[in-house]
């Protein structure tokens, strides 16, 4: 085995020096870089967006359990007493939620969910703090102040520190409408656009000045590990006064859908990097009409069919491995700075944009070009999230240098079966 694969290993080294051979495997290292870093960056992407919408769901919106329906305030004292001290809670706390219409400067919003929170829940509640992503210091929600995100807050044409109006009906089955001046405190984002111009944030006690008994009270409670979600649950039940409802219950049909279309997406890719591997065939084949005189000394020296198809089986496995490292360097680094890679490249189009316009102007009348924004505020995202998954990128190489090895067999075989007397007979 060591001679088979150090003569290998020389036929790599040497490869260099024929145009043919080279430029083959080259190509077949280039095909298999590429689909590995398409599946990486598939993957990649897919995760990371599945795991940044989980997150944010948990911290911000669903939580990992919430008790809804609640309709006297110490009943949801009850329930916060009795999680507080559980060691699987990471945290949990009373808020109150309804619809509401925000208006300002002559524009609505549409309906928003209006939540009320505890004042100094960014003080308590690391999660919550972190995944709505406030703009500036608020340790704190004062009375008669709102917390608007920055997509609704430019939809009304107000910033920190103006004021908006509410109008909400406190029951869908009553017409009680409740109006209300706020100031804006502060404004945030989660990353996810369509998620922010759902929300916005009161404290408690200004939530009990406008809607009184009106609206009902809910007890969110985040867990440490959110995999613990169903048995918390199914041991912690107030039937009796509230409705029980977990992240799943709430997200499980976006939460399968995005995994399915990440399933299917990694499938599609995974075929390119098996048709790339299967490349690998050409180069061995190449190898082994120029290397067929070396092929018949080795057999005339008494080495075996088994050993001469060893020798091109672990040739095509390098040259797989050579291009599965390649493609898994690439794609980690271009993973692990995308978004500053996306955003270099968009002031790389500017600058030229603008030189060519500089140019183009002293000769004709032409508009100034638009400059790229490659986050706009209004796209779904505000950066694309990525999550590198290594047992992934495990499978993904492990696939690509069997399929290597596989692609290498038949071009192996022919050269095992080169008779000597044939070798030397064709010169």
């Amino acid at each position: 085995m060591k001679i088979e694969n150090f003569i290998a290993l020389r036929y790599i080294i040497q490869n260099r020096k024929n145009r043919e051979i080279a430029s083959s495997s080259v190509v077949v290292c280039a095909a298999i870089a590429s689909a590995i870093v398409f599946f990486i960056a598939a993957v990649s992407i897919m995760n990371g967006y599945i795991r940044g919408r989980m997150q944010i769901q948990f911290e911000v919106t669903s939580f990992h359990l919430a008790y809804f329906d609640i309709n006297e305030k110490r009943d949801a004292d009850f329930i916060v007493d009795k999680l507080s001290g559980d060691k699987e809670v990471k945290s949990v706390f009373i808020y109150r939620e309804t619809k509401a219409l925000l208006s300002a400067n002559g524009v609505n919003s549409g309906l928003v969910y209006f939540r009320a929170v505890p004042r100094d829940i960014f003080s308590y509640d690391e999660g919550f703090a972190n995944y709505l992503r406030l703009e500036g210091k608020t340790s704190q929600i004062g009375d008669d102040e709102i917390v608007l995100s920055r997509k609704t807050a430019s939809k009304l044409k107000v910033s920190t520190g103006e004021y908006i109006y509410l109008t909400a009906m406190a029951l869908e089955d009553k017409a009680k409408i409740k109006f209300k001046r706020l100031k804006v405190a502060d404004l945030f984002s989660t990353g996810f656009i369509e998620l922010d111009e759902q929300m916005s944030y009161i404290n408690l006690e200004t939530c009990e000045e406008i809607f009184g008994r009106d609206v009902d009270y809910s007890v969110a409670v985040k867990l440490n590990d959110y995999r613990d979600t169903l048995s918390f649950a199914r041991n912690h039940k107030f039937n009796s006064f509230s409705y029980q409802s977990t992240w799943i219950e709430e997200n499980f049909n976006e939460f399968t859908a995005l995994k399915f279309e990440k399933n299917v997406i990694a499938f599609i890719v995974l075929l390119v990097v098996i048709v790339a591997a299967l490349n690998v065939l050409t180069a061995i084949h190449i190898a082994v009409l120029e290397k067929i005189k070396d092929v018949g000394i080795l057999k005339a020296t008494g080495y075996s069919p088994r050993n001469i198809i060893l020798i091109f089986l672990l040739n095509g496995y390098y040259i797989g491995f050579i291009g599965l490292f390649i493609g898994v360097f690439i794609g980690l680094f271009v993973m692990s700075n995308l978004n500053e890679i996306i955003v270099f490249f968009g002031y790389l189009i500017d600058y030229y944009q603008n030189f060519i316009y500089t140019i183009l102007k002293n000769f004709i009348d032409i508009a100034r070009p638009e400059n790229v924004e490659i986050f706009s505020k209004d796209f779904y995202l505000d950066k694309i999230y990525t999550d590198i998954s290594f047992w992934e990128i495990a499978l993904v190489g492990f696939v690509a240098l069997h399929f290597s090895l596989i692609a290498a067999i038949i071009p192996s075989v022919k050269a095992g079966r080169v008779k000597p007397y044939e070798v030397i007979r064709n010169g």
